[in-house]
């Protein structure tokens, strides 16, 4: 017999953003570099550094094509007589294609770079040899409503709901800039070429109030330059750049802090003229980017299983995919460790590094992060013949951060600067590195799960069914859940808790179970 039974159902919607893929690739970027005339023969590459660009990033359908640049940045031991060191840039482009079935134009994107490697040597005194090796991760997401059914007035029936935490990030960028022209200290020459500055976001203070952020940071900076007169070929100078910025966040959630993460999107250095027209002065024009996100969450009952004890149904199920935000932490870590020079320094001119990242793997609670800190020295010798020295070290670190409520099969990010690095020469040829790092780790959760999206009641069981039996012994199997149990007899599960007087969740395998429709 067709049902005809009218029921109550309440239906309810909600906005998520939902993830339609997310890949990671590696791309290797090789490439010569030629001097420019104006720069003297290379003798011997001492360091070589690297920057990802990413240009341009084109969302198609079923794949995103990523395009960038890498550029290299070398200093060199030239063939000049007074032995000066000259440095040299150059960028090499690369494009990327990742397939990911589902993606459309109109999609929103984030795109994730950390450099691996990066390599340069000397093929001729013209001519360098570059090589990098980067990963890019892409992720691509676009807002979706789903309308699920929320609650059903029906006696016969029975319905499974699940609480699910939906994290909505809004995100927004800001851009604070600073120029600010700093002086070289007495006593060290001026400058006839700068070869390199290194800019580290140090310290850093945010204070959230209502629809207002002020920013109080600081940069160190390290430069490298050429003497334009004195016995030393290399010289470097500390400075530090203070900046204060407050932002206007108007469309901020009450009561939700924001996860802000801060990248040095620009940087210049050009020398400047002092009062007697010497390069005693640099200006330094440095542009931060700060991404502000609001996660803010919401909590949702929908029906995820239902049955009736009377009727057969038919159901309508959505799957419901979105990332959730678990948490996140910032933690200072410290590396130590003694190397050994092979020629006794004199002077160590510039210590440098940059992270190379293993494993970000999160674990049960925890989130564990390996990688090495590669370490640049260039320092002054006591072989006459062979003055400037360079030499590369890898220092490993292995770190567990503490985050409540991780999961091993959640995703894990990470964000790891160095922060500053300092040295001492211990003795004759050896010297201690101590570099901190700072660490910033965030943990999402991919989740699908499917919804009752509609119900309804097909037909009437049959009464020929009645007249089977009406008392069972079920026992237990291996995941097993009293739900289930009710849901294959047609019973309840209050029925069979109060026959066999037992608590909710007291059910084990091979356990034996009196069912009593």
């Amino acid at each position: 017999m067709e049902a005809s039974l009218a029921f109550e159902k309440r239906f309810e919607k909600v906005e998520y953003m939902n993830v339609y893929g997310t890949d990671s690739q590696k791309v290797i970027v090789e490439g010569e570099i030629l001097l420019p005339e104006i720069k003297p023969d290379a003798v011997k590459v001492l360091q070589t550094d690297s920057e990802i660009l990413i240009t341009n990033v084109e969302v198609l359908n079923d794949k995103v094509i990523v395009q960038g640049e890498i550029e290299f940045r070398v200093i060199y031991l030239s063939s000049d007589p007074q032995r000066k060191v000259a440095s040299v840039s150059s960028s090499a482009e690369f494009s990327k294609t990742f397939d990911m079935l589902g993606v459309r134009p109109t999609m929103a994107y984030e795109v994730k770079d950390d450099l691996i490697y990066t390599f340069c040597s000397l093929l001729s005194p013209r001519k360098l040899s570059a090589k990098a090796i980067a990963e890019i991760t892409v992720l691509v997401k676009a807002p979706a409503i789903v309308e699920y059914l929320a609650d059903i007035e029906e006696d016969s029936i029975k319905y499974l709901k699940e609480k699910i935490s939906i994290s909505n990030p809004r995100s927004t960028t800001e851009e604070i800039s600073k120029r600010e022209i700093l002086e070289i200290p007495q006593g060290k020459p001026s400058i006839r070429e700068i070869l390199r500055c290194f800019a580290r976001l140090s310290d850093r203070n945010i204070k959230f109030d209502r629809k207002k952020m002020t920013f109080d940071l600081k940069v160190d900076l390290k430069t490298l330059y050429s003497p334009d007169i004195g016995q030393n070929p290399i010289e470097m100078v500390e400075h530090e750049v203070l900046i204060q910025h407050t932002a206007e966040v108007p469309d901020s959630p009450d009561d939700v802090e924001p996860v802000v993460k801060f990248y040095i999107k620009s940087f210049k250095v050009l020398p400047k003229t002092d009062e007697i027209g010497e390069l005693r002065r640099i200006e330094y024009d440095i542009t931060i980017e700060a991404e502000i996100t609001f996660h803010d969450v919401k909590t949702i009952e929908p029906i995820v299983d239902a049955y009736s004890t009377a009727y057969e149904i038919k159901d309508s199920k959505k799957l419901l995919t979105i990332e959730q935000f678990v948490g996140k932490t910032r933690h200072m870590h410290l590396l130590k460790d003694t190397i050994t020079l092979p020629i006794e320094p004199e002077q160590v001119f510039s210590v440098s590094g940059r992270i190379e990242v293993d494993v970000i793997k999160p674990e049960k609670n925890k989130i564990n992060i390996k990688g090495v800190a590669v370490v640049f020295l260039i320092y002054l010798s006591k072989d006459q013949q062979d003055i400037i020295k360079n030499t590369t070290s890898q220092i490993p670190f292995d770190v567990k951060l503490d985050i409540e409520g991780v999961e091993e099969t959640d995703r894990a990010f990470a964000n790891i600067e160095i922060e500053n690095i300092s040295f001492s020469i211990i003795s004759t040829s050896e010297v201690e590195l101590r570099i901190h790092l700072a660490i910033e780790a965030w943990i999402k959760r991919a989740l699908s799960k499917e919804i009752l999206s509609d119900l309804e009641l097909v037909e009437e069981i049959k009464k020929e069914e009645e007249r089977l039996a009406s008392v069972y012994i079920y026992t237990v199997q291996k995941g097993d859940t009293l739900w289930k149990i009710a849901k294959k007899y047609r019973t309840t599960v209050e029925k069979i808790v109060d026959f066999n007087q037992i608590d909710k969740e007291e059910i084990v395998p091979g356990q034996k179970l009196l069912i009593v429709k």
